[in-house]
């Protein structure tokens, strides 16, 4: 049997949650600001770190209710 005791207000659900979006936003973060020094790579790292970092700002405010 499997005791479950949430005294938290919140779940463990919400931290992981927070903090995916923390990896997602530094990940993409650092992706955008990488330089190669070939065009073509650094095109496809910018496209992939802007595909990263906008949802991971985005989920970060809503974790931190910003936006609601």
């Amino acid at each position: 049997m499997i005791l479950v005791i949430n005294d938290a207000k919140y779940g463990m659900g919400r931290t992981i949650l927070f903090l995916v979006f923390v990896a997602m936003s530094l990940s993409g973060g650092w992706l955008v600001l990488k330089r190669t020094g070939n065009y073509d790579v650094d095109f496809f790292t910018k496209i992939l770190g802007w595909i990263l970092l906008i949802p991971g700002i985005l989920g970060l405010l809503e974790s931190l209710r910003i936006l609601n």
